[in-house]
């Protein structure tokens, strides 16, 4: 066999055994969860930093772990607070006077 085949076999299968430890780690994890758990507790804590605690978006935004800033968008609007990142599904927290913040639905 010469040396370049060897070379393309190795790199394809490395990139297969690459792809299926992806795929695993995806399922195993459940990757799509934790990003749902995640954009929740941003717009939870976020909502809070803003409407309870009336601090600005750029103090409330430190407040997060430096991969969430990265990975989750924070789009603050009338009393509430939407999160939105990698995977399509958006988490809302909504501020209401006497009782802090809340996820919707």
């Amino acid at each position: 066999m010469s040396r370049l085949l060897r070379r393309i076999l190795l790199v394809t299968a490395s990139v297969f055994l690459l792809l299926v430890a992806v795929i695993v780690a995806w399922r195993v994890f459940r990757v799509p969860l934790l990003f749902n758990i995640g954009k929740g507790y941003a717009a939870q804590q976020t909502c809070a930093c803003l409407f309870v605690s009336g601090r600005s978006i750029e103090s409330c935004m430190g407040d997060l772990d430096p991969l969430a800033r990265k990975l989750i968008s924070i789009h603050p609007g009338a009393a509430e607070v939407t999160a939105s990142g990698f995977v399509l599904k958006t988490a809302t927290a909504r501020y209401e006077r006497g009782f802090g913040c809340s996820l919707r639905d």
